[in-house]
Formats: C-alpha cells, structure tokens, sequence
C-alpha cells in the first residue's frame, strides 16, 4: 500500500522523484497512508461528470474500492500539502443547504443538489462543500472541525458578476487572535493560482480543491493583521498577471452603511417564511435630513422616527408584515419643508431573490 500510495502522489502531480520520496518519509505522509488503509477517505478525482459545471478539474486518479482524491499542493513538497477533497457532505451540511430559504415560496427556491453534495475544498481544519444549483450555480458551507459556519448560495447570475466569490463565516465576537477561514471560488475562467496578500504587503498561496474551489485558514501569525487590517484575494493566470482581485475589510463580520446609498436599511424576517417582513432597521446620511417615512404598496405612509446621529428601527406591525410581497414599499427622507432629499425600495427577501431568478 505505501507504494500505491507514493505512485499515486506522483501522479496527481508531477515531481522530481527523489523530492516525492523524501515527502513520503514525513509525518503528513504517513497519516494519509494510515487513513487510506482504513478506507476513510471517500472520493474520486478525475470524474468529469461529477465536476460542477463550467469547472476546470485538478488532476487526479480514481482509485478502486477506495475513491480516494489526493492532490499534492504548494510550491515543491517542502511546502507541500495533501488536500483530501470529494466526500459527501455529512448530514448536517445537507441539513443547513436543504433549509437554506425553506421560507421562500417554491417557485423562487434556489433548491440545491443536496443528496450529491460533496466536498471540494479542504484543508487540515477546515472543509468546503458544494452542492450545485439547477441555473448552473451553486451553494457552499465551510466546516470547521466538526461544526457547519452557515451556508450560502450563488446564482449563475451572479458566478458571471462576481471574479472571486468568497465567504468569511463569523459566529463569535472578534478579536486579534480569533481564527479566521474562509473559502469560495474563483470565477475567473483564466486564473490559475490565488493568493491572500496581507496587509503588511506578504502573500501566502492558497491552493485549488476541485475546479476553482478553495478555502483557507489563515495561519496564527497573520491573524492580528488581518483583523486589523483586512486582506486581498489575488487571481493570477499562467503568466503571472493578475486577472481577479477582491478585498475583504476589516472587522468583516460587520455590515457597514454604504456611504454611497442615502438611505441604508436592512429587513429581518422569521426564516419560516421569506416574504414577511418583521421590521426595518437601518441609517439616513443625508444632510439636512428631518423625517423619514414608509411607504407601503397600498400608498399608506408610517413616520418612521429618526435618532440623532440618523439610524432608525421600526417594527412592523403583525397585521402588514406581508405588505411587502410580492410588491416593494419605499423609504424616503425628507428635509423641513417636506421636500424629498432621498427614497429607496424596501421589500421582503422573497421579493429580492425573485428578482435575481428573474434577472431583473
């Protein structure tokens, strides 16, 4: 078995054979013999109808019996990884992807593939599971350790929008040394290597799983600086030019008013049902502001009243929670003498992910 596994190696990725073989003598090594040999990898590399669609596989071997993926990673094998990648995801990954706007109606469900969700990413910590969208899109979790960081979707639309797509799960107040993982794929169709670039100007590579998939888990050292100071994501192709770049802010489990947007607001709602809106919240940063108000679909209007510094919340009573499906309502500012500084739509989330299934 050492030798099968040492060949397999060496044909996921080309490498000098000396340098393959002093790999094979280290602890890492050592480990993922021991786990093919009991059988608990399960996975295939190299199964073209297994890839999510429009992807680009990494080279690989089906094993017999096993279905084991190994791919050997980094730059030479003294920065060497092996990522293990393509088992089905457990049943707590299928259950947050099923649940995932089980309050939408069904026309606009995104309804993933969750019975042939799998893995597609790893590394030792942490795992990125795909399960793939009927449009062509796709939803993801990252697990780490054992526990699920909360699943998302991509719709086709927006893989075409969106360079690098990436995912920093948060469930914990943050601080300099909480630890930080993240993953996504990159859209770019030319990229061939991604690299998280610090603040303080370094780079670390972060390997492909299966297609343009990746996570990451950045390393203790670098963790400060990132809290502090946010990262880059770097998309290169075979050149060396970069073809995608993306930056994720500091303190990234916070949503921020955009300065660009008069009127900021954020809808929350019961996750049973998507098209009921249980209250507002959110920030007018327009000078001379004075009143702000709700329109709802109907032409009926609701003060909403304003703080100091120009946040606001209103709760919306039980009797118009479903006023704002399947029609927008619209928050508009007001200065002194009634003049309309700035409006804004303010809708439900079934009424938003209709219009992106919809394309409009």
């Amino acid at each position: 078995m050492k030798g099968d596994v040492l060949e397999m190696v060496k044909r996921a990725n080309p490498v000098e054979q000396e340098r393959a073989d002093a790999w094979a003598q280290t602890d890492a090594a050592a480990r993922i013999r021991r786990q093919i040999e009991d059988e608990t990898i399960a996975v295939e590399l190299g199964k073209a109808d297994s890839a999510p669609r429009t992807r680009r596989l990494s080279r690989g071997i089906r094993i017999a019996g096993l279905a084991a993926a190994l791919l050997l990673v980094g730059g030479g094998i003294a920065g060497a990884a092996v990522v293990l990648f393509g088992r089905p995801a457990p049943e707590g990954v299928k259950r947050d992807l099923r649940g995932l706007y089980a309050g939408l109606p069904a026309d606009i469900r995104l309804n993933p593939d969750v019975q042939n969700a799998r893995s597609v990413a790893a590394t030792d910590t942490s795992t990125l599971y795909y399960a793939e969208l009927r449009d062509g899109g796709y939803c993801t979790e990252i697990v780490t350790g054992s526990r699920p960081r909360g699943a998302n979707c991509t719709t086709s639309a927006q893989v075409a929008e969106i360079p690098i797509g990436v995912t920093v799960p948060t469930s914990e107040p943050q601080s300099p040394s909480t630890p930080v993982s993240f993953g996504g794929n990159v859209n770019a169709s030319d990229a061939t290597t991604l690299a998280i670039r610090y603040a303080d100007g370094t780079e670390d590579p972060i390997p492909f799983g299966e297609g343009h998939f990746y996570v990451f888990d950045v390393p203790e050292s670098k963790l400060a600086i990132v809290h502090r100071g946010g990262f880059e994501l770097i998309a290169r192709d075979a050149s060396g030019t970069i073809v995608a770049h993306g930056v994720v802010p500091p303190d990234f489990d916070q949503v921020e008013p955009d300065s660009n947007q008069p009127i900021f607001v954020s809808t929350f709602s019961d996750h049973s049902d998507f098209t009921k809106v249980l209250g507002i919240e959110g920030q007018v940063d327009v000078d001379h502001t004075a009143s702000l108000e709700l329109v709802y679909p109907d032409g009926t209007t609701v003060d909403i009243p304003l703080r100091s510094n120009g946040t606001y919340r209103y709760d919306i009573p039980a009797d118009r929670q479903d006023d704002l499906y399947p029609d927008p309502g619209e928050l508009i500012a007001r200065d002194r003498e009634g003049h309309v500084l700035a409006r804004t739509r303010v809708a439900s989330v079934a009424y938003w992910r209709a219009r992106e299934r919809s394309g409009s």
